[in-house]
């Protein structure tokens, strides 16, 4: 009994050494790769949905990486709209964990001098994409850490397709990187002239604030690049009425915490989830009624 009891004893603790064992030698490529991230990739395009593009891209995601899990920012961007994607993007992106890969792709034209690239935020974030300025909105809220042009063949697709890039180049890269196993690094070398679009900021002058429209949503809500910190300095405060020149049309709109706070079909002005001012009518198409579209100038008279 003495015997096999020993041996039992023997056979445990072998059992706890080789479990030791295990976990010390686990592989390392993980490891660097928070769990929450671990094979996570967000996807934004200008795609839509009828056709096959997204369903590629996808596929070419699995096929890099089986393990992947894919989260839909949306497919739905604007076509050709680089800087209504910038700006989905960078306010999507916020919300995912660091480590995520966020693969993008919108690209008019498909220019055959364009570079493919993997960005890193300083906080954390993976993007890959098109170097054409859609990358302007997480760099300005997130700063940027590293940037790399894309030139490794073995982490893209074996089509060298020059006008869907999606499917051959940037998904498979970004299922490389989602799996913990690839470096943004190992994509190619690193680079820092990295195209930025245009930003024109708002401004506080006198009694007028000047800004413009940069996303006008489903609902036709217009949504400005005036900031909430803005608002508060003009002294600007709930119920005062605004008078809201955009484009060339003036409206008066109610400065309020909520849409419900005006009757319906009125004008409000509100501060966003986003911390943006913005424009709109009560359970009615604000952008519509005027035919106004992200770009157009906003002035907003305090007087």
């Amino acid at each position: 009994m003495r015997i096999m009891r020993n041996n039992m004893i023997y056979i445990g603790l072998l059992c706890l050494l080789t479990l030791s064992i295990s976990i010390i030698g686990a592989s390392p490529d993980t490891a660097a790769k928070p769990d929450s991230a671990l094979n996570l990739v967000a996807v934004l395009t200008d795609f839509g949905t009828s056709d096959f593009y997204v369903g590629a891209m996808e596929g070419s995601i699995y096929s890099a990486n089986p393990l992947v899990r894919i989260s839909t920012i949306t497919n739905e961007v604007t076509a050709f709209d680089i800087a209504e994607g910038s700006y989905l993007l960078s306010k999507a992106a916020r919300t995912y964990p660091p480590g995520t890969v966020f693969v993008v792709d919108v690209d008019p034209g498909s220019s055959r001098e364009m570079r493919f690239i993997v960005l890193e935020t300083s906080n954390g974030k993976i993007f890959v994409g098109p170097d054409n300025g859609i990358m302007t909105g997480v760099i300005g809220e997130m700063g940027l850490a590293h940037a790399y042009q894309i030139t490794n063949q073995t982490l893209m697709g074996n089509n060298s397709s020059s006008t869907f890039r999606g499917a051959y180049v940037y998904g498979p890269v970004a299922g490389h990187l989602s799996s913990g196993k690839v470096e943004p690094g190992d994509a190619g070398p690193e680079i820092t002239d990295i195209k930025l679009l245009p930003m024109v900021s708002a401004r506080l002058n006198g009694s007028e604030i000047s800004g413009a429209v940069i996303h006008v949503d489903k609902y036709g809500n217009m949504i400005t690049n005036i900031p909430s910190d803005l608002v508060k300095e003009a002294g600007i405060s709930k119920g005062q009425e605004l008078n809201a020149t955009v484009g060339n049309h003036t409206i008066a709109a109610k400065f309020v915490s909520a849409y419900s706070d005006v009757p319906l079909g009125d004008w409000l002005a509100l501060i966003s989830t986003n911390g943006e001012l913005e424009i709109a009518r009560n359970m009615e198409n604000a952008a519509k009624t005027i035919e106004a579209s992200a770009g157009k100038a906003v002035t907003l008279n305090l007087g």
